[in-house]
């Protein structure tokens, strides 16, 4: 019995050993170049323990490139945070055997917040008096941010339940069509709309993301509840100056190509034509522009900067 015992254990170790070295095999290969084990459904990125920024693979947690780092150092900082909260809040709603709730990775749940929290929201780097904050600080209008999750939704992949994305139903209409095409299925923001619109929760998640809230009447010349970021203060008065001011919003961006592709519009920006995709066009200013001798209207990028596609 004891043989056979032993036989068993030494068996089931060596399966996990193999499908460690299958795993890291498959890693390499794709970190690589060689997608035939992705492109074929042999396994995902998850998997592997990889996914892909835009700019290229990086680990699942860290968000760190996978030419940077050799192996995967866990979550950090906000990602952390989120995690640590939803992942305790939400354990009735687990997907599968996998680390997402409802329909997202918990670690992302707040960074999704925040991006639709921002497009209703107003931003101010500075006080009435044009003296500027240390960090910013944003107006939130209640009935807009209750309302703001409604104008949202989100697609997955089919196949890859892991995969997903969420849209602005207005500005992101062209993008929208081209994953449906593709036969990505859409699902509603519930988890992240209920926790927009609660107020306690709201408060909740403002905090974790590094806002602390203060009601004033410095910023307009109207006493509103501001949203500051990064500042232990519990006054305005108390908040430092700085001749250098850091930025820490959102950074707003417009991505264009120099050859044609779908969901990407011909127009001319700052005197020069550019492939600008249709659903960032809102961001640019209309402004007249004289080329070749005649005066025509196109866009300016004044303010926003624009990132080039390569494709």
């Amino acid at each position: 019995m004891k043989i056979q015992s032993r036989e068993n254990r030494r068996e089931g170790y060596l399966c996990v050993q193999s499908e460690d070295f299958d795993i890291f095999n498959l890693r390499k290969a794709v970190t690589s170049g060689n997608w035939l084990a992705i492109n074929n459904g042999i396994c995902t990125l998850t998997d592997l323990g990889l996914r892909h920024d835009g700019n290229g693979l990086v680990w699942l947690n860290s968000g760190i490139s996978v030419h940077e780092a050799d192996s995967d150092i866990g979550l950090t900082g906000q990602d952390k945070k989120s995690y640590d909260y939803h992942s305790e809040v939400r354990t009735t709603n687990r997907l599968k055997n996998n680390d997402y709730y409802e329909f997202v990775q918990p670690k992302d749940i707040d960074s999704y917040a925040l991006n639709i929290i921002c497009k209703v929201s107003q931003q101010f780097t500075e006080r009435k008096d044009g003296s500027p904050l240390v960090t910013f600080a944003l107006l939130i209008d209640q009935k807009a941010r209750k309302e703001a999750a409604d104008n949202w939704i989100l697609y997955r992949n089919p196949k890859q339940g892991d995969k997903y994305t969420i849209f602005n139903k207005h500005h992101h209409r062209a993008l929208m069509k081209i994953y449906q095409a593709k036969g990505w299925q859409a699902e509603p923001l519930r988890y992240i709309g209920n926790l927009i619109r609660n107020d306690a929760e709201f408060s909740k998640l403002m905090k974790r993301l590094g806002y602390i809230k203060v009601r004033t009447r410095k910023i307009t010349g109207k006493l509103n509840d501001f949203w500051i970021y990064r500042c232990k203060e519990k006054t305005l008065k108390e908040v430092r100056t700085k001749e250098n001011i850091k930025n820490n919003g959102l950074i707003r961006f417009v991505q264009y190509a120099k050859q044609p592709t779908k969901a990407f519009k011909h127009i001319l920006v700052d005197g020069e034509y550019r492939y600008v995709y249709e659903d960032h066009i809102h961001f640019l200013t209309k402004k007249r522009q004289r080329i070749a001798g005649k005066q025509l209207t196109g866009y300016t990028a004044k303010g926003v900067e624009m990132r080039e596609i390569k494709l």
